[in-house]
């Protein structure tokens, strides 16, 4: 038996609000479809193809009839102000219990955001740093009324081919300085840093990073063929469809709070596991806090 079956262990989630990001193909299309199926009262998801996004809320409202399901227009790649708009266009709830930071790239060739910062860190990291930036209000105060509030990175083992130092703040607007599985990996070991650092200043939210496992998804579209020929033959034992991949967000996100561990990382499914030294060092992440406030500075939060 899975230690996770999401179709009988996720509870009842009636009143409940999720937003997911990345939510048109892949895990996040597989997130939405199982939380549908358990009643939520509203699910928001972000994705750049409005007929793909149509058709994940055509799926999710079969799953689920009652429940409300908004596609949000966003492109994670896009600067501050348009994520900031599509968002707010589109995001009406007074509540918000489930945060997933699904959406990302992987082993991209050089590149930059709209922004200016490389692809990876911008598409990974800072756009979903952005959305928290935009909603943190409103899940402190769904928090305050007293109701379990999670906040969910689906981060990587990946984030192990961080570089040297981790995070290489000086060269975060450089597209190529170092090679494409170490600019993943910086990405990927931030969202976990992140989750350390939410938990010292919002304790009352729980935060985690998930690693949900490996599988074809749309994650290696962008990369080079030679990357995705060498990484799938050498992991071609690990994989996993979409709908599984999925199980490790979707645990974090509704399983009973007394099993999960604030600011913790974890391995599929559910098993807290030891990440790298670098994701566990309280003063890169502090660094990071600091880096990313300063950064995010002229993003006015919704209320």
């Amino acid at each position: 038996m899975p230690p996770f079956n999401p179709d009988k262990d996720i509870p009842d989630l009636s009143g409940k609000v999720a937003f997911i990001t990345g939510g048109t193909s892949g895990i996040g299309r597989e997130i939405i479809l199982f939380l549908a199926s358990h009643n939520p009262a509203h699910i928001y998801f972000t994705g750049r193809n409005e007929e793909a996004g149509a058709t994940v809320v055509a799926a999710a409202k079969a799953k689920g009839p009652n429940v409300e399901v908004t596609f949000i227009k966003c492109d994670l790649c896009s600067s501050r102000a348009k994520i900031r708009q599509a968002i707010a266009e589109s995001f009406k709830s007074d509540r918000l219990d489930i945060f997933i930071a699904n959406a990302g790239i992987m082993a991209t060739p050089p590149g930059l955001t709209e922004e200016g910062f490389e692809l990876q860190w911008g598409t990974n990291y800072l756009s979903h740093a952005v959305i928290l930036q935009l909603l943190r209000p409103v899940l402190l105060r769904t928090a305050e009324s007293g109701a379990d509030v999670r906040h969910v990175q689906v981060t990587s083992h990946g984030h192990n081919y961080a570089p040297s130092g981790g995070i290489q703040f000086e060269n975060l607007r450089k597209p190529d300085a170092v090679g494409e599985f170490a600019r993943y990996g910086q990405s990927k070991l931030a969202q976990i840093l992140y989750c350390k650092a939410m938990v010292k200043r919002y304790p009352q939210i729980t935060s985690v990073a998930v690693h949900p496992g490996v599988g074809r998804t749309g994650l290696l579209k962008n990369a080079k063929q030679s990357l995705i020929k060498s990484f799938f033959s050498a992991t071609s034992f690990l994989h996993k469809d979409a709908a599984e991949l999925a199980y490790s967000p979707l645990w974090a996100a509704t399983a009973p709070l007394p099993k999960l561990e604030n600011g913790q990382y974890y391995e599929p499914v559910g098993k807290k596991a030891g990440p790298s030294k670098l994701a566990g060092d309280e003063a890169l992440a502090e660094k990071l806090w600091e880096w990313t406030n300063n950064e995010l500075k002229d993003v006015e939060a919704l209320l």
